[in-house]
């Protein structure tokens, strides 16, 4: 009987790097960390924004980690030291990201997701809701988390 006392081991985390040029993703690195992942979803809800999805071999969601960046626009900075940091859009983004995200024994793959969840509907008659709109999940691509690619 285990050790309810006793914190679980952690099963370790996968940090990847990814470039992309316009719609165009590849990963390019990954590298087994021993760290927590903090932020991310063992259940994933469904909410508007870009996801690393890890799934299974049979493509089933495991965990869901929020990228945190935004390249359709850029931070440009002053010449003047007193005049504020300002952001452009960028008309063709290219670039690269890094996640962290979690390796568990049964992980398999990473999908790059797009999420884009509709506002609810204002209520019908007598203030009945409507039924919400499904949300929009775009795969930006999917990586192996094993192998030889990708700098291993």
């Amino acid at each position: 009987m285990p050790d309810t006392d006793q914190p679980a081991a952690p099963a370790g985390a996968i940090r990847l790097i990814f470039e992309y040029d316009g719609d165009d993703v590849r990963l390019i690195h990954r590298q087994p960390v021993d760290v927590l992942v903090p932020g991310f979803d063992a259940a994933p809800d469904i909410r508007t924004g870009r996801f690393a999805e890890v799934r299974d071999a049979d493509d089933r969601a495991l965990a869901r980690v929020a990228i945190r960046h935004d390249a359709s626009s850029r931070e440009v900075f002053p010449e003047d030291p007193g005049d504020p940091i300002t952001r452009v859009d960028v008309e063709h983004p290219s670039g690269a990201f890094t996640v962290v995200v979690p390796a568990s024994e049964a992980a398999s793959q990473v999908a790059l997701l797009d999420v884009d969840v509709p506002p609810p509907p204002p209520p019908g008659e007598r203030g009945i809701a409507s039924a919400p709109a499904e949300p929009r999940e775009n795969v930006l691509g999917v990586f192996p988390l094993t192998g030889r690619e990708a700098g291993q």
